[in-house]
């Protein structure tokens, strides 16, 4: 689902919406009755007169942190009153915007990472405003993510490397495991690519992936990045759109270990750790897959422990978004959710979610929602055509 524009009447009521949730919230320090009352008709007169409002800093803090929460697709929402909010709405007004913003996502990485203590941290840009391109966006899916090269790397990759190839972009390798640049997008126009983890490869920490039983499995040659931090999704607060506002969290295990290195459209690497182990693999009755997967799993978080850096397991994150649900049930305050996302891929009926039923319906005016990347989309009928 992507955010569409609104009318007066439809975004007053998303404000008044989000300014109620907010209010029943008292753990989030909520305004008085009164002040909400008299917010929303500043905010009404503000749509009035302009088409659109702007939210305060502590709106956009707290609407952030219920965005997160309201994802129906996220298992570590429970954390959301920990994620920190960092405001850079006007940036797009310096005259040295690019690096600014490069720099502005540099130290969100680097913060975020915390010396493997992963701490959840969104940076919010300019807001979208009707009639108007969006002030910024990046081409990006991820600020870290692995290239996807004719026969190496990340195949889901492939279209967006081939976008960068085509726009200048020369790495130094094309192996498994490149890091794209960066691309921003002005007013709907690409900026230049900056290839930050070839000139600071330090920035994108990778785990190199070991087993704790098999000394063998680190001549796989397996590694993943730290840190996801998605850069795609448009955060919407109370009706308002932010088209380019990175979060991260931090992985787990599993997305890694049954999903970007097992799938067969991915990295593939089952057949590869079978054969490491020995595992028969002359027919499917031998569970090899399922033994492999196991195993890869393992190392991940292994791995990922050994080298002192968060991440979640399947087990105990689904306990914890139980206790969660059970939670904000006491509080009068229903729980929506994918059933499809929060079940791991491996050992779902392991978990609670797989034993639950939950409501998809997804609330409107505050989450975040999928959007087609800038290069994909067309482009503005001015401006220079040469311009890449």
């Amino acid at each position: 689902m992507q955010p569409t524009k609104l009318d007066h009447t439809t975004l007053a009521s998303e404000a008044a919406a989000f300014l109620n949730a907010w209010y029943d919230h008292p753990e989030a320090a909520p305004p008085s009755s009164a002040d909400c009352e008299a917010r929303l008709k500043a905010i009404t007169e503000e749509i009035e007169a302009t088409g659109t409002y702007t939210h305060s800093a502590r709106e956009l803090e707290f609407g952030a942190r219920l965005a997160w929460k309201n994802s129906n697709r996220c298992i570590g929402r429970h954390l959301w009153r920990s994620l920190e909010v960092r405001d850079f709405r006007l940036l797009h007004n310096e005259p040295d915007r690019e690096e600014r913003a490069a720099e502005a996502l540099k130290s969100h990485v680097s913060d975020a990472f915390r010396d493997g203590k992963i701490k959840s941290i969104i940076s919010v840009f300019a807001p979208r405003t009707p009639g108007q391109p969006d002030r910024v966006r990046m081409a990006n899916h991820q600020l870290i993510r692995y290239a996807g090269f004719e026969g190496a790397g990340d195949p889901d990759s492939r279209a967006i490397t081939a976008h960068f190839l085509q726009v200048g972009w020369k790495p130094e390798k094309q192996d498994a495991f490149t890091p794209l640049p960066w691309q921003f997008y002005w007013d709907e126009w690409p900026g230049h690519t900056h290839d930050v983890f070839a000139k600071q490869p330090d920035l994108a920490k990778e785990v190199l992936l070991e087993h704790p039983d098999h000394a063998a499995f680190v001549e796989l040659g397996l590694k993943w990045y730290a840190l996801p931090v998605l850069a795609d999704m448009a955060l919407k607060i109370g009706g308002i759109v932010y088209p380019f506002a990175p979060f991260n969290g931090y992985y787990m295990g599993t997305e890694i270990g049954a999903r970007n290195l097992a799938d067969a459209d991915r990295y593939n690497q089952l057949p590869a750790v079978a054969e490491c182990f020995g595992l028969d693999t002359s027919n499917e009755r031998t569970l090899w897959r399922d033994r492999a997967l196991v195993e890869l799993n393992r190392a991940v978080l292994y791995s990922f422990d050994k080298a002192g850096i968060s991440v979640g397991d399947h087990h105990n994150l689904g306990a914890q978004f139980e206790a969660f649900c059970t939670h904000e049930t006491g509080r009068k305050r229903q729980v929506n959710g994918d059933w499809s996302w929060l079940n791991p891929p491996i050992s779902g009926p392991q978990t609670p979610q797989f034993h639950r039923e939950y409501d998809n319906a997804v609330c409107t005016h505050t989450n975040f929602f999928y959007q087609a990347p800038p290069w994909q989309e067309p482009k503005p009928a001015t401006g220079c055509p040469f311009h890449l």
